[in-house]
C-alpha cells in the first residue's frame, strides 16, 4: 500500500506535466493565430510594428522554453527566467521594428507593406540567442550555480538541440499525415479536412501543440535523444580524418597556386569561415562531454590535435581576405555579419590552438574554451540585433565616411543602399547628405542625395503611392480627343495583389506614362494601354466590370518608336488572328502562351 501511495503522486505529477505542456502549446498556437490574423488583415496590433514585432517573437520562442523548463525547474525559477527571456526577446523585436519605422527617432509609424513580419535573419538570430541563453540557464539551474560543469553544458545543449530538431520533424510528419488524409477524403468528394488545413485558426494551434507534445516525448524518453546524439556524434567524429586531409591539402597547395586566385573569388571569407565552423563542430563531436578522453581512439586524438593547429591558419586567411574587402569597399551588412562570425571563430581558433599545444591532455583545455566562447557568441548576437553593432548602422557609417572622405566619387556612390537597404539609419544619413556643405564634392553629394530621396522605388510605403490627382498628371493620353477614363484613374491600385506587375506610374509618384485608348478585344470597347517612360513594354488594361479595371496583357514594340505609337494613337492598326489558339479539353479552356517574337525594327 505504501508503494501505491508513493506511486500515485508520481503519476499525478506526470499527468499534470503533460497537461501543462499541452496548455502552453495551445496558448502559443492561439496567440500566433491572433497575431498572424492581425498581420493579414492589417488591423489591430499589426498596425503598430514596435509592439507587433516583439509580441510575435515572444510568441514564437518563449513558450517552448516554458515547455522544456516545466520538468527541470521549480515554478518560481521558471517564471523568473521566462520573464527575463521574454523581456530580452521583446527588446530585440522592438529594435527590429524601430529601425524600419521611419526617419525620426520618435516616429513610430507603421513600417512599409513588405516588412509586416520580422525578417528571416532577425527570427533566426533571435532563435539562436534564445537557444544559447536557455542552455546556459538550464545547466546553471541543474547545478544551482551561475557556472556549471562542462558536462552539464554538453548534456543540456545537445539534448535540447536534438529535441528541437526531432520536434520540428514531428510537426512536419503530423501535417504530412493530415494532408494525405485530406487527399484521401477528396477521393470521395469530402473537403472538410482540406478546408480545415487551409485555416490558420486550425493549423497554427495544431502545429504548436504537436511541437509541445514532441518536446514532452523526447523529454520523458531521454533514450531517444541520447541514442540519436550518440549516433550523430559517432558518425561525425569519424569524418574528422577526412577533414584533416582536405584542410592540409588546401593549405599545402597555396604556396603553388598563390593567394591571388583565392582573393579573386570574392567569397573566400565565407567559404573559409564555413569550413572553420565545420572543423569546430567535428572537434566537438570527438570531444563530446569531455569525460573519458583517455579512452578515445589514437587516430582521432592525433587528427583532433592537427586540426586544432590548422584552424588558426585558415581563420587568419579568412580574416585577411575580409580585411582586404573592407579596406577596398567599406562595410556592408554581409561584411558586418562576417566580422561577427570571424570574431567568434577567432576565439575558438586561439583557444583550440592553445589546447593543442598542451603537453599532456589537450582535451582538458577545450572545455573552458567552449564555455567562454558560448558567452561571447551570445554577446555578439545580441549586439547585432541592437544599435551596438547593427549591420545597417555600421554599414551606413562606413559608406558615408568613404563618400565624404573622397574614397568613392559622388557619381559612383550607391544612394539606393541608404534609401532602401539600410532601414532608418540609411534614411537619416540620406537626409544629412542633402544638407552637406563641406568638402570639395558637397554640391554633387547634395544634388544626388536629393534625387535619390525623391526617386520612386520599393522603399515607398502604400501611403506614398499616387492618388487620383497624381495619376491624372502622370498619365497623358495620346489618343486625340479621348481622355483616360475617370474610373481607371480612381481604381484603387493599392489593393492589387501583384503590384509588381503594374507599370511604375500606377505605383510610384514620379513615373510618367503615355496612354493609348484602343480596342484590342474586338468588343467595341476601349482598352487602356500604358507605356511607362517611353519604354517598349505596353501594359493592356480592360474594364472587366463597370468601373473595375484589370491588367489583362502585355506586348512589346521597339523602344521610342514614334511611328508605332502614332499609329496606335490614330487607331491605324488591325486585329489579327493569334499565332497559337487556346484549346478546350473536357469543357475546360487551356490558355496557350506563344513565345514572344524578336524585337521588330521601327517601321516608318
Amino acid at each position: 500500500m505504501q508503494s501505491n501511495q508513493q506511486g500515485t503522486p508520481r503519476v499525478a505529477s506526470e499527468s499534470t506535466l503533460v497537461a501543462s505542456r499541452m496548455v502552453v502549446g495551445l496558448c502559443q498556437g492561439l496567440a500566433l493565430y491572433v497575431l498572424v490574423s492581425a498581420m493579414h488583415d492589417r488591423s489591430g496590433i499589426a498596425k503598430i510594428p514596435v509592439l507587433f514585432f516583439p509580441l510575435i517573437l515572444v510568441a514564437l520562442f518563449v513558450p517552448p522554453t516554458i515547455v522544456v523548463g516545466l520538468s527541470q525547474m521549480r515554478a518560481a525559477r521558471l517564471l523568473m527566467w521566462a520573464t527575463v527571456l521574454a523581456v530580452g526577446v521583446a527588446v530585440l523585436g522592438y529594435h527590429v521594428a524601430w529601425r524600419l519605422a521611419g526617419t525620426g527617432s520618435a516616429d513610430m509609424s507603421p513600417v512599409r507593406n513588405d516588412a509586416a513580419f520580422p525578417s528571416v535573419a532577425a527570427v533566426f538570430h533571435t532563435g539562436l540567442i534564445v537557444f544559447i541563453a536557455f542552455c546556459l540557464v538550464l545547466a546553471g539551474e541543474a547545478e544551482r550555480s551561475w557556472f556549471a560543469r562542462y558536462e552539464s553544458y554538453f548534456e543540456v545543449s545537445w539534448k535540447l538541440g536534438l529535441q528541437v530538431c526531432l520536434s520540428a520533424m514531428f510537426v512536419c510528419a503530423v501535417f504530412l499525415v493530415l494532408w494525405l488524409g485530406a487527399e484521401l477524403f477528396l477521393l470521395v468528394k469530402l473537403h472538410f479536412l482540406e478546408q480545415l488545413l487551409r485555416r490558420s485558426w486550425f493549423n497554427l494551434p495544431i502545429g504548436a501543440v504537436s511541437f509541445a507534445w514532441a518536446l514532452q516525448i523526447t523529454d520523458v524518453r531521454p533514450d531517444i535523444s541520447q541514442g540519436a546524439r550518440t549516433l550523430v556524434l559517432s558518425l561525425m567524429s569519424w569524418l574528422l580524418p577526412v577533414l584533416v586531409v582536405i584542410a592540409g591539402g588546401f593549405l599545402a597547395s597555396l604556396p603553388f597556386t598563390g593567394l591571388g586566385l583565392l582573393w579573386s573569388t570574392r567569397i573566400a571569407t565565407w567559404i573559409m569561415l564555413s569550413f572553420a565552423a565545420l572543423k569546430i563542430l567535428f572537434v566537438n563531436a570527438v570531444f563530446k562531454g569531455g569525460a573519458r578522453s583517455d579512452q578515445m581512439s589514437g587516430i582521432l586524438r592525433v587528427c583532433t590535435r592537427v586540426l586544432c593547429l590548422l584552424l588558426p591558419v585558415l581563420v587568419i586567411l579568412g580574416t585577411y581576405a575580409l580585411a582586404l574587402r573592407i579596406g577596398q569597399y567599406g562595410l556592408t551588412p554581409r561584411r558586418v555579419l562576417a566580422c561577427a562570425a570571424t570574431s567568434v571563430i577567432c576565439v575558438y581558433a586561439i583557444g583550440y590552438a592553445w589546447a593543442a599545444l598542451a603537453c599532456t591532455d589537450m582535451f582538458a583545455r577545450i572545455a573552458p574554451v567552449n564555455v567562454v566562447t558560448a558567452w561571447i557568441a551570445l554577446a555578439v548576437l545580441v549586439a547585432l540585433l541592437t544599435p551596438l553593432a547593427d549591420p545597417a548602422r555600421l554599414s551606413v557609417t562606413s559608406q558615408v565616411a568613404r563618400l565624404l572622405a573622397g574614397s568613392v566619387s559622388p557619381g559612383r556612390f550607391d544612394y539606393n543602399f541608404l534609401r532602401y537597404g539600410s532601414a532608418r539609419y540609411g534614411l537619416q544619413a540620406l537626409a544629412r547628405l542633402q544638407g552637406e556643405i563641406e568638402g570639395p564634392n558637397a554640391a554633387a553629394i547634395r544634388e544626388l542625395s536629393i534625387q535619390a530621396a525623391h526617386r520612386a522605388g520599393p522603399g515607398l510605403s502604400s501611403a506614398a503611392r499616387p492618388n487620383v490627382a497624381t495619376l491624372a498628371s502622370n498619365i497623358v493620353s495620346r489618343s486625340p480627343g479621348r481622355p483616360v477614363p475617370a474610373s481607371f484613374l480612381s481604381e484603387d491600385w493599392k489593393q492589387v495583389t501583384q503590384r509588381w506587375d503594374l507599370p511604375g506610374c500606377l505605383t510610384g509618384a514620379s513615373v510618367q506614362c503615355e496612354a493609348y485608348l484602343v480596342d484590342l478585344t474586338g468588343n467595341h470597347k476601349a482598352n487602356v494601354v500604358l507605356f511607362p517612360n517611353g519604354e517598349g513594354a505596353g501594359f493592356i488594361f480592360d474594364e472587366v466590370r463597370d468601373g473595375d479595371w484589370q491588367l489583362v496583357g502585355r506586348f512589346s514594340v521597339a523602344p521610342n518608336c514614334a511611328a508605332v505609337r502614332d499609329a496606335l494613337a490614330k487607331g491605324n492598326f488591325q486585329l489579327v488572328e493569334p499565332r497559337l489558339h487556346d484549346i478546350r479539353v473536357n469543357g475546360e479552356r487551356i490558355e496557350v502562351q506563344a513565345m514572344p517574337a524578336q524585337d521588330a525594327p521601327c517601321v516608318r
